[in-house]
C-alpha cells in the first residue's frame, strides 16, 4: 500500500501480518503481545503518514473471525494512546 501523499509504503504483507495475531493461551502474555503490536503499528504509520493502515489492519481481523487477549492489548493500547493524546 503506498501513501500517496509522501510516497511511503506499508505492504499488504505488513498489513496482514499485524492481524494475524498469534494465542499462546496465557492471557497476560497476550495481552502483552497486543500492547507491542498496537505500538509497533503507530510507530510505523507515524513513519510512513499512513494512518490508513489501522483500519486495513481491523478489516483483515474482521475477515479472519478470530477475537483473543492479543486484540483485546492491541485495542487497549490504540485506546489508551488515544487518551492520552487528548489529555
Amino acid at each position: 500500500m503506498t501513501n500517496d501523499i509522501n510516497g511511503n509504503a506499508i505492504s499488504r504483507d505488513e498489513i496482514v501480518s499485524y492481524s494475524q495475531m498469534a494465542e499462546t493461551g496465557d492471557y497476560g502474555a497476550d495481552c502483552a503481545t497486543g500492547r507491542l503490536l498496537a505500538d509497533a503499528l503507530i510507530k510505523r504509520m507515524a513513519d510512513t503518514a499512513y494512518t490508513p493502515a489501522l483500519g486495513e489492519v481491523v478489516g483483515e481481523m474482521v475477515r479472519a473471525g478470530r477475537w483473543g487477549a492479543v486484540h483485546i492489548g492491541f485495542f487497549q493500547r490504540l485506546a489508551d494512546r488515544s487518551v492520552q493524546e487528548l489529555a
